[in-house]
Formats: structure tokens, C-alpha cells, sequence
């Protein structure tokens, strides 16, 4: 709520004194003033505070802040010396108690208050969680001084990063080894120049943070190396310390996407092993190579999972849609009869093919392909499952995909990213005769405004 202005009409620069009222899917504090609905970063819920207009809309405004005045009682100091620096991490000054409520009424806005949603269950653990590292490298422009870390928000400047406390100590280090050690040139942006793009860095949890299980792969720009380049860095890369493998991947092309198609393996071992147990006290283990998706907080992913598991009937057929290295499939196929997997990454069905061998599944079949024509298939071929466990892409799912699963399953468990394209989808699954019970959110990304969440769709009988 506005406290103290002057003024019903706004423009950039004016100053407020507001009263925050709560916090955003896009990480900002909302306050309100005549009517404007004020985004503020870094503000928390109760803040009462000074913040100047930095850009201006029709009906809402962002602002910065000048001046705390009487801070929240859930406000907290951030535990990363850089954060304001970073903004990787959009939430450290809010206790993190508060922060799972904020994406509690986060996921119940984007449904409205209908439904039932359920209270966000923690994160096992909210620092070093980070397993999956995926560093941008530039250089200085005078000195040419290696700089890697994660780009401030909304741009390209990278802030240099040598510790991170949402990560292990153990790939810190790896990344301050290389940002040292590297002589051979990062890419620039603007001459498309330079050969190290990304630092890209996997390591399993079941090393409780030691050294020695990380996977390296460095991202060059380059479609291949000449070959006194090739030896020198490839030279360069087995000697890089504890590190289980390293890999090489080309990829030339000016755009956001990290990997490119070409791979190619350097030196050790090229995957690494996650284990990981379920509330029943089952472990699972995942076979991982560099470019298989899997979740990045590997503690997390273990409830979010159950969360699954708790919701699929015993001796269910089971169609796992999107289902990567199999994580999820495998994860309930000891309460299930049967799991089909659909994915379209080619690596990813081979990883899946691979795991569930690993771990002993008796009954399961593995596509590769497109999701939606695989669906299609399955309608014409008359084959039904009693579960559908979807798990899209953070967009979530187009409507003749929802159509089509519709014809070929009675009960959804829908994993969702994005609250957002989740609620859009459960109403168009409402339209087609499902109903949603609850939903419950699971906090995967600590001390960010990214939330998980689970919910079954049934449709009447």
C-alpha cells in the first residue's frame, strides 16, 4: 500500500514511501500507490520503504529502493557476500520459512482461490544444492582476464564469480581452477570471437560434496580445433583436478542455447552415478552423462518424486511422458506394474534404456520420438493407461497434446515448473471432464522465486 505521495500522477524518478504487501512470481515486491501497482526488487513483504520510479506503464510501475525505513520482520541478511551483485539468487534477504509461504500464494494466485493448494514442502537442503553448473566465460577487455560466473539480470555482463554458496565448494573450486589456469581465449559477444563459451560442471550427491565426481565439459566456439589448439587444450583439460571425466562440446552458433549436437570425450569417465532414496527407503541409482537433463538439486527431486509416488495406484500401467533419463518412471516402478517413456532427446532415451536396467525394472518399454505424434499412436492403437505422468518443458503442454492424453487416460499427475502454464493447463483438462483436487508445491530452487508442483487430474467415471 502507498504511505506518504504527493501525487496522483507519476513519472521516472519520483519517489515513494510504500509499504510492501507481498512477493512476485518474477521475484519483485508489490506494493501499491493510487491504483499503480509498484514492482520493487529486493523489497520485502512489510517492508515500509523510500523507492524511486526507474520505468513506467500505464497501470504499474518498477522502482528501486532509496531507503529501507523500518525493515520486515522477515527480512534477513543474504549469506552470499555478492548477491546484490549476482541476482542469480532472488530471494536471500527473505527468511526462508516466509519465502515457502510467498510460493505457496504464488501457486494459489495463478489458480485463484478455488483450490486447494498446499503448503510448499522444503527443499532437504537450501545451500550447496546447486549440482548442475552452467558458468558463461568472458574476458576483460584490456587485460584479457578470464571472468566466469552467471550474467547479472536482464543482461550480458557477467559477474565474476569465485564462490558460490548454492553450489559445492568442490565445483567452486573447479571453476576457479580453469578461471586461473586458461590461456586460450573466451568468446566475445559482439565479434562472435573467442573460443570458451560455457563451463559446464555435473557432480552426483551421493559424494556428500568431496571432490573427484564432477564431470567437465567445456563449451568452445568452434565447429573443431586446428590441431596444435586441439592438443593444447585437451592437454589442459586432463590436467584439470577433481574431475571424473571431461568432454569437449563444439558449438559455433550465436544463440542462448548452451550445447550444441557435437560432443566429444577428452579424458575419464564419461558419466558419473546419482543415488538417491525414497520414503519407502528404496535407492535408486541414475546413470548421467554431460548433456542427460536431470534435476539440478538432486535433494529436492528426492521429494518431489515421493510426491509423485504417493499419488500412483498400486500396480498402475503407467505412460511416463517426457520422461528423460527415466527419473520418474524409475522412481515408481517398484509400486507399478508396468511404465512406458516417451522422450525425444535420442541421448536421453539411451540414458533411460540404461537405468532402467541399473535398477532392475522387470516391465517397461522405451520411445524415442515426438511426444505429441508417440500420444496420437497410442490413441489409435486404442491403448489406455491408468496413469499419465506428465513433466513438460517450463511452456508446458499445447492443447492437442491435452486432447489427445485425454482420450488415452482417466487420471494425470501433472510436474510443473511454472505455476502459470500450469493452472492455463489444468483448465483446459477441467474442459475436457478432469478434476483437480489439490496442489502441492515443492520448493526445488531455494532462496529463488522457482517453484515445483505436483497435482493429479481425475476424470469422473
Amino acid at each position: 500500500m502507498i504511505i506518504k505521495s504527493e501525487k496522483k500522477q507519476f513519472k521516472c524518478g519520483d519517489i515513494l514511501e510504500l509499504e510492501v504487501d507481498k512477493l512476485t512470481y518474477q521475484g519483485w515486491g508489490l506494493a501499491r500507490a493510487d491504483g499503480f501497482a509498484v514492482f520493487i526488487k529486493n523489497a520485502c513483504p512489510k517492508d515500509i520503504l523510500k523507492a524511486r520510479i526507474v520505468k513506467l506503464n500505464k497501470s504499474y510501475a518498477h522502482a528501486e529502493i532509496v531507503e529501507i525505513i523500518k525493515p520486515s520482520e522477515h527480512r534477513v541478511k543474504p549469506f552470499c557476500p555478492i548477491f546484490n551483485a549476482c541476482g542469480s539468487c532472488h530471494w536471500q534477504f527473505v527468511d526462508y520459512a516466509f519465502g515457502l509461504e510467498q510460493k505457496r500464494q504464488i501457486i494459489q494466485e495463478a489458480f485463484g482461490h478455488d483450490y486447494n493448494v498446499l503448503p510448499v514442502l522444503p527443499s532437504p537442503q537450501t545451500k550447496n544444492y546447486r549440482l548442475k553448473v552452467q558458468c558463461p566465460a568472458r574476458e576483460t577487455k584490456v587485460s584479457k582476464r578470464l571472468l566466469v560466473g552467471y550474467f547479472k539480470e536482464k543482461s550480458h555482463d557477467i559477474t565474476d564469480i569465485k564462490y558460490c554458496p548454492i553450489q559445492p565448494e568442490s565445483l567452486n573450486d573447479i571453476v576457479d581452477y580453469i578461471r586461473k589456469n586458461w590461456s586460450f581465449g573466451a568468446y566475445n559477444e559482439k565479434t562472435k570471437k573467442g573460443l570458451l563459451k560455457h563451463i559446464v560442471l555435473r557432480q552426483s550427491s551421493n559424494n556428500k560434496g568431496k571432490s573427484g565426481e564432477a564431470l567437465l565439459t567445456v563449451v568452445l566456439n568452434a565447429r573443431e580445433l586446428k590441431k596444435r589448439q586441439y592438443e593444447e587444450v585437451t592437454e589442459f583439460l586432463k590436467g584439470v583436478p577433481n574431475t571424473a571425466g571431461c568432454s569437449i562440446n563444439y558449438n559455433p552458433e550465436n544463440t542462448n542455447v548452451i550445447f550444441a549436437d557435437k560432443f566429444e570425450h577428452i579424458c575419464g569417465r564419461e558419466f558419473i552415478f546419482e543415488k538417491m532414496k525414497s520414503f519407502s527407503g528404496r535407492e535408486f541409482t541414475y546413470k548421467i552423462s554431460p548433456q542427460s537433463f536431470f534435476q539440478v538439486n538432486p535433494y529436492g527431486a528426492s521429494v518431489l518424486f515421493d510426491e509423485v509416488k504417493k499419488r500412483v495406484r498400486p500396480g498402475a500401467n503407467i505412460l511416463d511422458a517426457y520422461g528423460g533419463v527415466g527419473a520418474i518412471g524409475i522412481w515408481v516402478s517398484d509400486v507399478a506394474k508396468n511404465i512406458v517413456l516417451v522422450e525425444e532427446n535420442e541421448e536421453a532415451v539411451k540414458n533411460a534404456k540404461e537405468n532402467f536396467k541399473l535398477n532392475g525394472c522387470k516391465s517397461y518399454e522405451v520411445f524415442l520420438g515426438d511426444a505429441k505424434e508417440k500420444f496420437k499412436q497410442f490413441a489409435r492403437e486404442k491403448r489406455s493407461f491408468d496413469h499419465v505422468i506428465l513433466d513438460p518443458p517450463r511452456k508446458g503442454c499445447d492443447k492437442e497434446v491435452l486432447e489427445v492424453i485425454s482420450k488415452i487416460t482417466d487420471s494425470i499427475i501433472y510436474v510443473s515448473c511454472n505455476p502459470q502454464t500450469l493452472a492455463r493447463d489444468v483448465k483446459l483438462l477441467e474442459e475436457k471432464g478432469f478434476s483437480c483436487k489439490d496442489i502441492q508445491g515443492v520448493d526445488m530452487f531455494a532462496h529463488t522465486y522457482h517453484v515445483e508442483c505436483v497435482t493429479v487430474l481425475e476424470k469422473a467415471k
